[in-house]
């Protein structure tokens, strides 16, 4: 009975929802990735090209999950005799349900390692309950680092690093969306980027997603106090600033992004900046000569049309002219001869 006990509770669980992905929460740093209806492969490119820039930047992936589980003490076998000790001792005493519940044990300790060895990659991602909107969690400190490496090399070295992903905006910190937790995160995480003295331009964008209740116009205020407070010499500049703080509202969770020459790289659009680059040699070919000569003969075959035109009528009025002489206009000499005959 308390092995039927036991998988009825584990079926239970599934069906209450433990198992499920993990939701974009407070307290996360990472990417914002936007993709038109392939999410599958947009999360495949993503992890390779942040993969590939952190190795450069950063080195290779230690993972440090191993020397936390319990589940290495086992494979050395020092940790898994001192627990086949104690579970013998405990199955002479024990009854049946008893086993049931070390086996529970087991199943969460299993399903535990399996997360830590999740939450402890570098990327990861993570649900954000909207649709071509994906969120890859981070350990690494500053995520800005690798965005700005990878739009450099799109728009210098003109290669097209993505074929599904869209836009890439790295995401400082993210919270609940109260006016109390925008704020403190907002100073909290711009105090090295505003800093006192520093003439600096800003912008604030601003989207939302899956959200009725939060207003943009309060929101843009909030961003704007804190921002003076740390710096009062910032202004507002909507053209070409040299921040971009990229505020997103998923949900009730407020994503705050920062970016810098945000315009200048066509809004960090990896495949804008590989189309932008197409259409400058498109330019040139059509600077060279070869156009322009056919659009020189253009006016010139014109001219020839009409001129060819204009002698086609002259011929035809000659020749109708000469046909009108020929019927209406005789010679009066022949009349004359005529007329003379007749006497």
């Amino acid at each position: 009975m308390g092995k039927r006990a036991g998988k009825k509770q584990y079926y239970a669980g599934a069906k209450r929802g433990k198992f499920q992905k993990k939701m974009l929460s407070e307290g996360m740093a990472g990417f914002l990735i936007t993709c038109n209806m392939r999410e599958r492969e947009a999360v495949q490119e993503s992890y390779n090209l942040f993969n590939e820039y952190a190795d450069k930047i950063v080195g290779p992936e230690i993972r440090k999950a191993v020397t936390d589980r319990e589940a290495e003490g086992s494979s050395n076998g020092k940790e898994p005799e001192k627990d086949s000790n104690k579970d013998k001792d405990d199955s002479e005493e024990e009854s049946d349900d008893d086993i049931d519940a070390a086996m529970d044990k087991e199943k969460e300790q299993i399903l535990q390692v399996v997360n830590t060895a999740r939450e402890e990659r570098r990327f990861n991602r993570i649900d954000s309950g909207a649709k071509n909107c994906i969120f890859i969690k981070t350990t690494l400190q500053d995520p800005c680092e690798i965005v700005k490496h990878i739009v450099e090399d799109a728009s210098v070295h003109k290669k097209q690093k993505s074929r599904y992903i869209l836009r890439l905006i790295p995401v400082i910190g993210t919270c609940k969306s109260h006016d109390k937790n925008i704020t403190e995160l907002v100073e909290t995480k711009l105090e090295q980027i505003m800093k006192p003295g520093e003439e600096i331009s800003y912008c604030v964008i601003y989207k939302c997603r899956n959200n009725n209740q939060v207003k943009q116009h309060e929101i843009l205020e909030l961003i704007n106090q804190s921002v003076h407070k740390l710096n009062p010499s910032a202004k507002i500049e909507l053209k070409a600033p040299q921040v971009c703080i990229y505020v997103e509202i998923i949900r009730n969770i407020f994503c705050l992004g920062v970016a810098r020459d945000f315009f200048k790289h066509k809004k960090y659009n990896l495949q804008e900046m590989s189309k932008e680059d197409d259409q400058k040699e498109v330019k040139t070919d059509d600077d060279n000569p070869a156009p322009d000569t056919d659009k020189k003969d253009v006016p010139s075959a014109i001219k020839e049309t009409e001129e060819s035109k204009a002698e086609g009528c002259t011929d035809e009025n000659k020749d109708a002219t000469l046909a009108k002489s020929d019927i209406k206009v005789p010679d009066t000499k022949d009349e004359e001869d005529n007329n003379i005959a007749d006497h």
